[in-house]
């Protein structure tokens, strides 16, 4: 499961190559790296600041984990969103908005599956190479200039199974002043 929720982070990549989308601009069926960037351009940034985070596994499907495993990894995402301290996004870190997000990740071995942006957020769906196969991941975020919320899930298969991982997480900061 920790390669699942270490895929799911690494996703907000947004990679940058596979299929047509609102952002594939071009038509020619990929979303690059730039189209992808200016997807992201078009996200509302937030302002800079300082900001609560939260974090909130919303599901968690794990065939190979016990209910009791399943219940800890919850109460350990929570304990770790309650303890998160508050984070100061400089000006430059706000003017670069989702492209920040959408560079950091772009190195991750996912294809496209469909993009769209506009003021209020992005939605993504890619998909992504896994520990025993392919991974779906969607993602939706939304931006208000002063929070933003992003909701990820990832669905990856099990080992010789028919069975599937899946975990949904829900990411959040909200501005809470001026940096101290």
């Amino acid at each position: 499961m920790r390669n699942t929720l270490t895929l799911a982070i690494a996703t907000i990549a947004l990679a940058a190559c596979g299929s047509s989308s609102d952002a594939d601009t071009d038509g020619d069926g990929t979303v690059s790296a730039d189209e992808v960037e200016a997807a992201a351009a078009k996200v509302k940034p937030l302002e800079a600041g300082e900001y609560k985070m939260n974090l909130e596994l919303v599901e968690l499907v794990d065939p190979s984990m016990s209910e009791s495993d399943v219940a800890k990894a919850k109460e350990f995402m929570g304990a770790m969103a309650n303890a998160a301290p508050a984070r100061c996004l400089t000006e430059e870190e706000a003017s670069k908005g989702m492209i920040g997000i959408a560079e950091q990740m772009q190195n991750g071995d996912c294809t496209m599956d469909s993009l769209t942006s506009d003021a209020d957020g992005m939605q993504a769906a890619m998909t992504c190479k896994a520990g025993e196969g392919e991974a779906k991941i969607t993602i939706d975020s939304q931006s208000t200039g002063t929070a933003s919320e992003m909701t990820m899930t990832a669905v990856e298969p099990v080992a010789s199974s028919e069975e599937t991982k899946r975990v949904t997480m829900k990411v959040g900061m909200t501005r809470t002043g001026d940096c101290t």
